[in-house]
């Protein structure tokens, strides 16, 4: 749905998650909010400006701070599509029945609880494995770019 309003999936993020707070707000907690590197959060946030979405201010009560805010050409595409979203979340729902919206919840209810029962402190995990047809030879030099 982003792609049909000419926005990638982290750029409508981005833009509610800005539209969401209420105001202007600062880069560095989009970009947490997202769970995105700030170099990330640059990028989207360029190219959400160049095409007039977003601006960013300095903020007022701290210079080396940095804010960013929807303009109002965001908040129309936001009219636009979040209404469309719903509708396709809507439909979506309504093709499950009573029971599996059930099992669903309580799927969720699940997960949630085995979520907080995680302690915070875990042993160190085990070595990554890679499948073999992902691997590559780490040791030979890369082929030259093209």
């Amino acid at each position: 749905m982003a792609r049909r309003h000419g926005l990638s999936h982290a750029a409508l993020n981005a833009l509610a998650v800005i539209e969401g707070s209420g105001g202007p707000i600062p880069v560095g907690e989009v970009s947490a909010r997202m769970h995105i590197t700030s170099g990330t959060m640059t990028t989207v946030l360029d190219t959400l400006e160049r095409n007039r979405l977003v601006r960013r201010l300095a903020d007022p009560g701290d210079r080396r701070r940095v804010l960013v805010d929807i303009t109002p050409s965001a908040a129309a595409v936001l009219d636009r599509m979040l209404p469309e979203v719903q509708q396709v979340a809507t439909a979506a729902m309504g093709a499950l029945d009573e029971g599996a919206l059930l099992a669903l919840l309580d799927t969720l209810a699940a997960l949630e609880a085995a979520i907080a029962a995680v302690p915070e402190e875990l042993p160190l995990p085990a070595a990554r494995r890679v499948p073999h047809h992902l691997r590559r030879n780490r040791d030979s030099p890369l082929p030259p770019a093209t």
